[in-house]
């Protein structure tokens, strides 16, 4: 009796993951992007981290001491986290588990 039990509750718990990852995979849920669209996207974002990082290299080659380079990093590393912020509101919160690092 017990035996059949614990099969039964396993055989459910199969059944339920598949079930929620055929759910998960269907076409509907994604918004297809095309080839090219999704190629712009990604070159902007690029250039927007180029010049960025730009920015950041420049306040630091600029700095005369250690809180001046502190003042850099922390303000490249704040617009860092907006820009991940603005991704995570557009792409989903990061995966299954929420933001990364949370």
């Amino acid at each position: 009796m017990k035996k059949a039990l614990i099969a039964a509750a396993a055989l459910s718990l199969v059944l339920a993951v598949s079930v929620f990852a055929a759910d998960s995979n269907q076409p509907g849920n994604v918004p297809v992007q095309n080839f090219d669209q999704r190629k712009t996207d990604i070159l902007k974002m690029l250039d927007e981290r180029l010049v960025s990082l730009q920015e950041a290299k420049n306040c630091i080659q600029a700095s005369k001491n250690n809180d001046d380079i502190k003042l850099c990093r922390d303000k490249h590393r704040a617009e860092m986290m907006e820009k991940r912020g603005e991704m995570q509101q557009k792409h989903g919160m990061g995966g299954p588990g929420g933001p990364m690092g949370k």
